[in-house]
């Protein structure tokens, strides 16, 4: 099957405005707009309310001419992060990786949920149902909640107003208990998500902050509760909190918890043979 069986022609109007209004120095009007993309009129402008309703372009007026808007220019920057993001992170990702054999994960914050940028899956059995690309929530996971914890107040109470879905029996959907968890967050300086968004999952996530030290990523461990007894918990989470604070630093980022609270140990080290040949020697 061809590419071309995919085609959606309102979706490829919709690009051809994006990028004929990219292309242009100076904003175009709606008759303007028709004659480059061979359509009618009235097709153009129903399509022009909708991106400028979302943000995409913006319409001035006195002219009433459209030129592109702040949320291509949000969703660019966006993009050239989780780039930088993903090659700066790589190898640390796969360290903690080798050292545990779990699947390591990195998600961006994106307005009320995570997006998966970047994961390195067990080869173990029971792997974890998320894949790259995909969205979880914030309140339900360990990557959610580790970045949910360091946000603006406002922002952070404009995710716990909800809705909070249940997603298992253990999803805690109560804001005031949340709270409660955010403030322990902020002072560990890593999430846990006991099977609160996957049944017999344990995961473990800590922040990663940007130059100004707001939070924009997190990096999180994901296991079967059966291989995470609470003294192999206790160590992955002190080294995801690790790998958090050296992804910042490679970011260039300021890492704001107290230097003092961090373990001695890093999860890029090469120093960890007995935790690196673990679960290979047991099976």
């Amino acid at each position: 099957m061809s590419g071309n069986d995919y085609r959606i022609a309102v979706v490829d109007r919709t690009l051809d405005l994006l990028e004929i209004l990219g292309n242009r120095s100076a904003p175009l009007g709606v008759s303007e707009l028709a004659r480059e993309i061979g359509a009618t009129k009235s097709a153009v402008f129903r399509l022009l309310v909708n991106l400028e309703r979302r943000g995409y372009v913006v319409r001035d007026a006195n002219s009433g001419k459209y030129q592109l808007g702040g949320e291509l220019i949000r969703l660019g920057q966006r993009a050239l992060e989780s780039s930088d993001l993903r090659s700066r992170a790589r190898p640390v990702l796969e360290a903690l990786h080798l050292r545990f054999n779990e699947t390591v994960n990195l998600a961006v914050f994106d307005q009320d949920h995570v997006t998966y940028v970047d994961m390195i899956e067990s080869d173990q059995g029971l792997r974890m149902t998320a894949r790259v690309g995909s969205t979880d929530a914030m309140h339900s996971t360990a990557l959610g909640k580790a970045t949910l914890g360091f946000l603006p107040a406002a922002e952070q109470e404009r995710i716990l107003a909800g809705p909070l879905d249940r997603r298992t029996e253990r999803t805690i959907t109560d804001p005031s208990h949340l709270r409660a968890e955010l403030s322990l967050i902020r002072k560990l300086g890593f999430a846990e998500d006991r099977g609160e968004n996957e049944p017999g999952a344990r995961c473990f996530g800590s922040p990663i902050f940007d130059h100004q030290g707001l939070v924009i990523a997190a990096i999180s461990v994901s296991s079967p509760e059966s291989r995470a007894n609470d003294e192999r918990a206790q160590r992955i989470a002190m080294a995801v909190r690790d790998a958090a604070a050296n992804i910042t630093q490679r970011l260039g980022g300021i890492w704001p918890l107290d230097p003092g609270s961090v373990p001695s140990s890093t999860a890029g080290d090469s120093t960890h043979e007995e935790e690196r040949v673990e679960q290979r020697s047991a099976t």
